[in-house]
């Protein structure tokens, strides 16, 4: 297991959504926002949380296959809207 932090900029998020598909930890608001599922926090309060939120970030503990996942979902985003960073040393990781 390791910790990513994710961080979703939702002003730059289109909510084109095919980050969505590659990963159970984004789904999109009913704005079309992309948002990071954290584990046991209830969805609809945490869409109610961040939906005035320029920026969500979350560091997220991940087994190797659900960091590939959070890899291929921000890949996916075709404007980059979601950045991956190693929570310790601050190093972005992605884009």
């Amino acid at each position: 297991m390791g910790k990513l932090k994710v961080v979703v900029d939702r002003v730059l998020c289109e909510g084109i959504g095919p980050c969505a598909e590659e990963t159970k930890y984004i789904e999109l608001d009913r704005r079309h926002k992309a948002v990071i599922l954290e584990p046991g926090k209830d969805k609809e309060k945490l869409f109610e949380e961040v939906a005035e939120k320029r920026k969500q970030e979350v560091i997220l503990d991940l087994t190797i296959d659900e960091e590939d996942e959070i890899f291929r979902a921000a890949e996916a985003c075709p404007i980059k809207a979601i950045f991956i960073y190693d929570p310790e040393t601050g190093e972005q990781l992605y884009p």
